[in-house]
């Protein structure tokens, strides 16, 4: 029986080389390595059956013998903040670590506060004292993330998830197409909205970063010639405490009370759903957001939160490790982009729900 790789491909030895040229193995492995005298017929018809076979060295197997610990970095933020949404992608590492842990992956974690701009740089410090045969990172907080790639070596292979920094060109991005997600967005919206006319409130959350920037963006691109309605935005800061939050929003809501829906467009969805639930004179509206937190899940079943948008958080992680040790490990190609499908999230479904 042939040996299979990891895709399931049949693996070429330099046992089937040799066979199939009808040379020795030792004179496959001096046309291989460069080493010793062959005879110019010889070299040229064994280069014709490695080309033919399509024969590539087994990188992982020298690595083997090599005894080598393959060390890859995670930059990201603290879990427990933005409402536990970073425990998502968290999971999705830690299952890849722990099923590539018989191959010698090794992954070290370097938290920040997601908002402090002083909290990346000194993670990126602590990171910059170890030898890392890759990095991971979630730029949430371009500035700083921008210096600190500036001080990785150049040879260091960096991965985005989550979201990206314009104008650095990492090995890979995967996430979701932002923009799109926020169009759908705007289709849920127009379908679903109870009014005939009235405004949509457009809730950013701050400390903003691109990809949430883009959700908003493709849902006002969505929503601008709906007629009768007018999509309205105003700022929070996920890092203010509850009853700052309320203040604003209820601010908001005095200068308009004809809200139809609202559209929250990242993980802080709960805090607006619950300020909107906490006063049964509000009317009713749609109500949609982004990512299945429990607490999003929760008000998702209660029919405070209409549908939720995942990004597939954990599926980011765990391929994020995966793309590293395939590029790596194993010298393959890695897509430029690995784009996550656009879920759509609701009452009905979320318990049947894998990310």
């Amino acid at each position: 029986m042939r040996n299979l790789g990891l895709r399931g491909q049949a693996i070429v030895t330099i046992k089937d080389i040799a066979k199939k040229a009808g040379v020795s193995i030792g004179t496959v492995d001096r046309v291989l390595h460069r080493r010793g005298r062959v005879h110019p017929e010889t070299l040229k018809r064994v280069s014709q059956v490695i080309k033919e076979l399509d024969y590539r060295t087994n990188i992982f197997a020298k690595n083997l013998k090599l005894r080598k610990v393959f060390k890859f970095g995670v930059l990201m933020p603290r879990p427990g903040q933005d409402s536990l949404y970073w425990t998502l992608p968290l999971r999705g590492i830690e299952r890849a670590q722990q099923e590539l842990f018989s191959h010698k992956v090794q992954v070290n974690f370097f938290f920040f506060d997601r908002y402090q701009e002083k909290s990346v740089l000194l993670a990126g410090k602590k990171m910059w004292r170890e030898k890392l045969d890759g990095l991971l990172a979630a730029p949430v907080l371009p500035k700083s993330f921008g210096q600190i790639l500036q001080e990785l070596p150049e040879n260091l292979p960096v991965i985005f998830f989550d979201s990206y920094v314009p104008g650095i060109k990492p090995l890979s991005f995967i996430g979701q197409d932002a923009f799109q997600s926020g169009v759908l967005a705007s289709c849920l919206m127009k379908q679903t909205v109870h009014c005939k006319q009235g405004k949509i409130a457009v809730i950013k959350v701050l400390p903003e970063d691109y990809h949430i920037a883009e959700r908003i963006e493709g849902f006002l691109k969505g929503s601008c010639n709906w007629p009768g309605f007018e999509s309205v935005v105003t700022e929070i800061d996920g890092h203010w405490s509850v009853s700052k939050t309320k203040t604003r929003l209820e601010d908001f809501y005095r200068k308009n009370k004809d809200i139809a829906g609202i559209f929250v467009a990242n993980a802080m969805t709960h805090k607006v759903a619950e300020w909107w639930s906490s006063n049964s004179g509000k009317q009713p509206v749609i109500l949609i957001g982004y990512d299945p937190i429990p607490r999003n899940v929760k008000l998702l079943k209660e029919k405070v939160i209409d549908f939720l948008i995942s990004q597939q958080s954990e599926r980011q992680g765990y391929e994020g490790i995966y793309a590293l040790f395939r590029h790596v490990v194993l010298g393959e190609k890695v897509k430029e982009k690995i784009m996550m499908q656009i879920d759509i999230i609701t009452a009905e479904n979320v318990d049947y729900y894998q990310s």
